[in-house]
């Protein structure tokens, strides 16, 4: 599979009541800027759609992992990290700039 090089992974906004979703928008908002940071591309998905919807997506664009955060997540400051090509998932914890995640992610992704 060839990944697009700007977006290995992509953050998922869990759906949710407006207000809530609105709400946590600087938190996807700062941890896609971490992710950057470190030279990871990422994308935010726009609106908050079904989760499934937003997978379905992910996969379409060839990303091969999701980060998905959302109320009990956002609250915890913990993600689910997706692997979409092999469907496992872990919770990872975004403190101390995203350390943990972006560990992983680049564990996985060959130093992204």
């Amino acid at each position: 599979m060839t990944w697009p090089s700007c977006s290995p992974s992509s953050i998922c906004r869990e759906s949710a009541p407006a207000s809530v979703d609105a709400g946590s928008l600087p938190y996807y908002l700062t941890l896609a800027k971490q992710l950057r940071a470190a030279g990871i591309g990422v994308e935010v998905f726009p609106e908050p759609k079904k989760v499934g919807q937003q997978f379905k997506y992910a996969d379409r664009r060839g990303f091969a992992a999701a980060v998905i955060a959302g109320p009990d997540e956002v609250a915890a400051g913990k993600v689910q990290l997706k692997w979409l090509a092999e469907g496992s998932q872990a919770e990872v914890s975004v403190g101390n700039g995203a350390a943990e995640l972006i560990a992983q992610l680049r564990a996985k992704l060959g130093g992204a």
